[in-house]
């Protein structure tokens, strides 16, 4: 299988998991996870250079007690997807909880 130019030049390797994202406004499915920042659609308007607070639900980490990831970034990239708003985010900082 042969890797684009943007996979190839991709710092961080994406996961292929697609946890739930959930922020102030709506909530969505990840479409891209790395460890620099997430990739999610949306039908929420965003602007780029926009701060974003927004916590993935890691259910694979163990089912039985899920975690949660608090994120707070910045909207690094915002593109119109087949009707849906693609917003790629760095994340600056995050912070992790348990699910109870």
């Amino acid at each position: 299988m042969i890797e684009s130019d943007q996979q190839q030049r991709r710092e961080e390797p994406r996961q292929q998991d697609k946890p739930p994202v959930q922020f102030e406004s709506g909530k969505s499915i990840t479409r891209g996870l790395s460890g620099a920042g997430v990739f999610f659609e949306t039908d929420r308007h965003f602007s780029p250079g926009q701060p974003i607070e927004f916590t993935l639900v890691l259910e694979q980490t163990d089912p039985g007690l899920p975690l949660r990831l608090k994120c707070w970034g910045k909207m690094v990239r915002v593109d119109e997807i087949g009707g849906k708003i693609g917003v790629d985010t760095e994340i600056n900082s995050y912070t992790f909880e348990e699910l109870r």
